[in-house]
């Protein structure tokens, strides 16, 4: 059956929408101590996995939304997830140029559950995919590279240069002989897995293709662009095509529900676009929040919408819900973006560069980095609660005005190589010293 969409490429096609729920409420689920990049739901529905800032790898029951496991494994931030079709494996890849592989069962029966394996890029991964026989898998980078590997043994069998630049998207097709990889370099670009080549481009994008999803049963190719293109192609003819919605905010997030044909786009200004796909329709076109759609996902038959971004929670709520019955709002609490004019300098710098990763309370509340708090003449590596790296428990640096500074002024590449923190800079005199001066007061311990 070929794709309705597709049978006019000369115009941009106008949907209808389909009639919407009368007010809702959003359900917010806070478990996270960082941002949260991705959103996937297990094969049967009945988990959903979260990916944050904070280093961590959460496991929800969709039905009621309680925590079931935490996995650490990972020494930056995660950014995305996959699970296998057979829901065997868990797959998760980080800015720490590395994908693990959780095997479902062993976490089932474990208090602190390992990774079964770990896949090594040069780079951030930005996607995984599992093959529909669960038994590959295989992970694009910004290193260049798509790398399969073999889950039977945990082994590469296949490594694929061709784009030009970072590889955003990868999927698998044509029961698993052929790859479909998306880049920064604007293709979408066919592998033959057998020959372990790129036989052709189906698409050559002007600007970069962030995310993509392909189904071989209605034989299309969805994909969102940086510059905010959500556009439908097909698998067949690769010169037809069109433009389901456009904006002026990069394509982030993507989801599609084989089974009910939905199919959700979200993008940097925290819109969310989802289409019927079998009636050729947009169902609802929305924003959500306030800042990027970095994850969604769609459960409960295509009902239900989860959608994550610069808070440490995710929102979930109906698929049907009208744009009327949504009111966007920044938390009060953000730490990441705040309402910036009402704060002083030092505490806008720390908002910008340290929020995100650090509290100022005595316990880290699950961040990425360990609390401030009583930082001043304490030894580098030693707050309770947090796992440190051996580099940093072993620099014998004690935080003060001048170590702290040091640390901005040339950076936690020079003043602490090994560790985790991220490469952080403030060149301006004086924020930085307004910065140091904001964290001598709000980390002195409270009598």
């Amino acid at each position: 059956m070929t794709y309705r969409f597709l049978k006019n490429a000369s115009v941009c096609i106008s949907f209808f929408f389909i009639s919407t729920l009368p007010a809702v409420s959003l359900d917010r689920v806070l478990g996270h101590g960082g941002p949260v990049k991705d959103l996937v739901v297990s094969p049967n529905d009945q988990f959903m996995a979260s990916v944050s800032f904070d280093y961590s790898v959460v496991l929800w029951d969709t039905q009621s939304f309680q925590e079931s496991h935490r996995l650490l494994g990972h020494d930056a931030s995660v950014v995305t997830a996959a699970f296998s079709p057979n829901g065997r494996f868990l797959a998760t890849g980080g800015d720490d140029f590395y994908t693990l592989i959780w095997d479902m069962n062993v976490i089932w029966g474990s208090e602190d559950p390992s990774p079964a394996a770990k896949f090594l890029h040069k780079g951030k991964i930005a996607n995984i995919t599992f093959s529909t026989d669960s038994k590959l898998m295989a992970s694009a980078s910004w290193d260049g590279y798509i790398r399969v590997w073999s889950l039977e043994d945990m082994s590469l069998i296949a490594e694929l240069a061709g784009h030009l630049g970072p590889v955003n998207a990868v999927q698998f097709l044509n029961e698993n002989s052929q790859l479909l990889s998306a880049g920064r370099d604007g293709h979408i670009r066919l592998w033959d897995l057998k020959e372990k080549r790129n036989t052709r481009s189906l698409v050559r994008n002007g600007w970069g293709v962030n995310v993509m999803h392909v189904d071989e049963k209605l034989r299309f190719i969805a994909y969102g662009t940086a510059d905010g293109a959500m556009k439908i192609q097909s698998l067949d003819e690769n010169d037809i095509s069109v433009t389901m919605a456009s904006g002026k905010d990069p394509v982030l997030s993507i989801q599609y529900h084989p089974v009910f044909q939905k199919l959700a786009f979200g993008t940097a200004g925290g819109r969310v676009v989802i289409a019927d796909m079998a009636s050729s329709s947009v169902q609802n076109d929305f924003h959500i929040t306030d800042g990027p759609v970095w994850g969604l996902t769609l459960f409960e038959n295509a009902e239900k919408l989860a959608v994550a971004g610069l808070d440490d929670f995710f929102t979930t709520l109906p698929v049907g819900i009208s744009a009327d019955d949504i009111e966007v709002e920044i938390p009060a609490n953000r730490r990441f973006h705040p309402k910036l004019a009402t704060m002083d300098n030092g505490a806008r710098q720390f908002a910008r560069k340290c929020s995100v990763c650090h509290s100022l309370e005595p316990n880290y509340k699950r961040r990425a980095g360990p609390t401030l708090y009583g930082i001043f003449g304490r030894k580098a590596g030693t707050a309770e609660g947090y796992t440190y790296s051996e580099a940093l428990k072993n620099s014998n640096l004690i935080w003060d005005e001048i170590t702290i500074s040091d640390l901005f002024d040339h950076g936690p590449d020079v003043v602490t190589p090994g560790s985790k923190m991220p490469i952080q800079v403030i060149k301006n005199d004086s924020d930085l010293n307004d910065l140091v001066l904001f964290l001598k007061i709000a980390t002195a311990p409270q009598n």
